[in-house]
């Protein structure tokens, strides 16, 4: 059995207990955020392998998703999917999983638990993880939050074709740092998944949700709607009764800072022209 660790936002995951095979997948799937093992990791995952155990929820038939059990409970937060199950310790921060997979539905499984511990990790930390699109063009971030069907991943395709880079389409953070926020990319994606890379944090400029449709503009979003959307593109935080008290409150102070402001865009690029002089614009006006 072996051990490997996966560092990305400022914090360390070690995995233990992988077979060859689970290993080898991981380590492929995730090869440029490995790092040494010599150091304390901020959070440590057990993996255990029982091919035979009938316990485990059976994979379903064909390339379909299937939705997670995730059940939070005082002391700790079960999950369980197709072919494993896992318990995540509130404190100390930890888990373990429970598995009969060797093969690619491993690496789902693997990934699927890797995203409900990363977003408590980082909300642990005073962080906000959020279902939403980001981009940078390279010194400012660009944050899109928005239901499924709001236009995420095709604004991705649009900024991807202007050479904007991609942070996810699926997950990324939000944490504050020295009066504002910052922007920081998670290794989880959906159409724009290619192999995760490393990223700097990137100052947060824009905080935006998103409309499709109707002239590419921007509207001004009032601070009940704002809290209202940023709570609810929060995954798994939203869902937990320890922590979604003191969610709203991190997002009140988010959108006091950062007003969140609404894309109306449609399927070509202009809307980047937009954003772009209205950003411009804004730092400018506070610099003065």
């Amino acid at each position: 059995m072996s051990e490997l660790s996966i560092e990305f936002a400022g914090a360390r995951y070690r995995f233990a207990g992988l077979n060859p095979a689970q290993d080898g997948l991981v380590r492929a799937r995730f090869r440029a955020l490995l790092c040494r093992d010599d150091a304390k990791p901020d959070v440590r995952i057990d993996i255990h392998f029982d091919p035979n155990s009938p316990a485990f929820m059976r994979r379903p038939s064909g390339p379909v998703e299937y939705p997670l059990a995730v059940v939070p409970g005082d002391e700790s937060i079960a999950v369980a999917g197709a072919g494993f199950t896992a318990n995540i310790d509130r404190s100390p921060f930890r888990a373990q999983m429970q598995t009969c997979l060797s093969d690619d539905w491993f690496v789902a499984a693997f990934e699927n638990l890797f995203r409900i511990i990363a977003c408590h990790r980082l909300f642990n930390e005073g962080a906000l993880v959020m279902h939403s699109a980001a981009f940078t063009d390279g010194a400012r971030g660009f944050l899109f939050c928005g239901r499924s069907g709001a236009g995420k991943t095709t604004l991705c395709g649009l900024a991807d074709a202007l050479d904007l880079e991609i942070l996810s389409d699926e997950l990324n953070a939000i944490r504050p740092r020295g009066g504002s926020f910052e922007l920081l990319a998670m290794p989880f994606a959906g159409d724009f998944g290619g192999e995760p890379r490393r990223h700097p944090p990137y100052p947060l400029t824009g905080l935006l949700g998103l409309r499709q449709g109707g002239e590419t503009s921007l509207s001004v979003c009032s601070k009940a709607e704002a809290v209202s959307r940023i709570v609810a593109s929060c995954p798994y935080l939203n869902a937990d009764p320890q922590l979604v008290d003191e969610l709203a409150s991190r997002v009140e102070r988010l959108v006091q800072r950062h007003e969140l402001r609404i894309l109306a865009f449609t399927k070509d690029t202009r809307f980047w022209k937009v954003l772009d002089n209205e950003y411009r614009e804004r730092a400018t006006a506070v610099s003065r």
